[in-house]
């Protein structure tokens, strides 16, 4: 313990010192530069640019896309910057990057890519991102989710709600992040889910006849336009694993 004098009131107050144990704090701490970092500067992004009052940005250009304190990565680099982005604007500097550094650069928003957040797998980049440069592109790992499911293309493409050109074709950025998002967060959950109830495969369990729904299959049940009430059909625990479900399924792609 430490102790201090208070002058003001011609006594001694005792100070506790107290050791503070666990695990570190994340290892960011705010990003530092690296050796991709110079050519943004050169194109005009300086590291940490900031627009000002963000909401006066938008007051001012309500039509453009703002991300505040955006992060871009690579899937080799890791973060290689953040600041504020106009995507907008500043999309054809990107591209000009991108093609500077020999790699596609991804989008994303503050707290997906800041702190613990700083350093991630590259499919956790891919489920996050908003946006990338390099232009059109097939949705990625699709065979792996396929052979992960079970599934068909037509029916992993029913599952996720999008039409199945969209895993066979190339798709525009915004819409082929969605289209991997939407696998990747059916796979995690599902995944999880049927694999306790003794399915080798999450997909085998939409195919299979499920007493729960008549004996119907729920793949049918959904193709149909159907309802499936994941608490009853998995038990209230598992309603936690797919709260992104029924937001992110709302529309067809």
């Amino acid at each position: 313990m430490g102790i201090r004098g208070d002058e003001s009131a011609g006594k001694l107050t005792k100070i506790a010192t107290v050791a503070l144990t666990g695990p570190p704090p994340p290892l960011d701490m705010e990003f530092k530069a690296n050796s991709l970092t110079p050519e943004f500067v050169r194109r005009g992004l300086n590291l940490g640019r900031c627009f000002g009052s963000k909401s006066g940005y938008r007051l001012l250009h309500p039509r453009n896309i703002l991300i505040p304190n955006a992060n871009i990565f690579s899937q080799n680099q890791g973060k290689i910057w953040w600041g504020d982005l106009d995507l907008e604007k500043d999309k054809a500097t990107l591209e000009r990057i991108a093609l500077h550094l020999h790699r596609r650069l991804y989008v994303l928003e503050e707290f997906d890519g800041r702190w613990e957040k700083a350093q991630l797998p590259f499919e956790e980049v891919l489920c996050c991102a908003r946006w990338h440069t390099g232009g059109a592109t097939r949705v990625w790992y699709v065979p792996r989710f396929l052979k992960r499911s079970g599934l068909t293309v037509s029916q992993l493409a029913t599952v996720i709600k999008v039409s199945p050109i969209r895993l066979l074709r190339k798709q525009q950025p915004e819409i082929g992040l969605e289209v991997y998002r939407r696998m990747a967060v059916c796979d995690r959950a599902f995944g999880e889910i049927t694999a306790e109830l003794g399915f080798r495969r999450w997909g085998d369990w939409w195919t299979s006849p499920n007493k729960k729904l008549d004996g119907k299959r729920p793949l049918d049940v959904f193709k149909t336009g159907g309802t499936l009430e994941i608490g009853t059909l998995f038990g209230p625990a598992a309603v936690f694993r797919c709260l992104r479900l029924p937001g992110m399924l709302a529309e067809r792609l």
